[in-house]
């Protein structure tokens, strides 16, 4: 669990919804802690949105209590996403972690123009310097 000051209303509906789902499932606040390795007093502030839970204490409490992530999401108006990121394979993932580390810019704008010229027939432009 992370100790922070600064919490928000999704903090209190994430921990509603953890305690909607503890109740549910019939496991006690102390059971829960035990589980997840923390003392009932974090939890309660979690459940009660003064504390705020860290990604990897939920994916544990969600664990616990044998359920899904998206439990703890109820309630939360998550708006319409305003980039919406393609699908990308291994293959250009593992290119996109190590083009960076190409320490001649010569380089990389040659691989980056080799890439373009592949794909679409299209080669990109210099990098101005």
């Amino acid at each position: 669990m992370n100790n922070t000051n600064t919490t928000c209303e999704i903090d209190v509906v994430i921990g509603s919804n953890i305690r909607r789902v503890r109740e549910l499932a019939g496991v006690s606040r102390r059971g829960l802690a035990k589980a997840v390795g923390v003392s009932w007093s974090q939890l309660k502030k979690c459940e009660d949105g003064a504390r705020r839970i860290a990604a990897g204490s939920l994916f544990a409490v969600a664990r616990a209590l044998n359920c899904s992530m998206d439990e703890f999401w109820r309630g939360i108006d998550t708006g319409e996403p305003t980039v919406l990121l393609p699908e990308q394979s291994d293959d250009a993932m593992m290119v996109a972690r190590n083009f960076d580390r190409i320490p001649s810019p010569a380089h990389r704008d040659a691989i980056a123009n080799l890439i373009a010229t592949l794909a679409d027939g299209g080669a990109l432009q210099p990098a101005a310097e």
